[in-house]
């Protein structure tokens, strides 16, 4: 199972959801499971402002680590979602 973790707010954790989002960027990647910080309304407003060159990385990600932001899991393969069991 291949797992990325991102623990708070990072550079790191910025370029993920970054390149996630950008049509321009094509990215893609091996992950089974990925858990981080959730990406809301505000943050896509400030991606905006790092992808019209208003923002560095860095500056974006400082912005982000002051933003309460709860945690988020996200099951990307047929592998992740079958170890998802139902608590009642």
């Amino acid at each position: 199972m291949r797992l990325l973790r991102f623990e708070k707010v990072c550079v790191e954790w910025a370029e993920f959801i970054y390149k996630n989002r950008s049509s321009s960027a094509k990215f893609t990647h091996n992950y089974d499971i990925v858990v981080g910080p959730i990406a809301d309304d505000g943050v896509a407003y400030l991606l905006n402002m790092y992808e019209d060159g208003l923002r560095t990385l860095e500056e974006l990600a400082k912005e982000l680590e002051y933003k309460d932001l709860n945690s988020q899991y996200c099951f990307l393969t047929e592998k992740a979602v079958s170890l998802l069991r139902r608590v009642k």
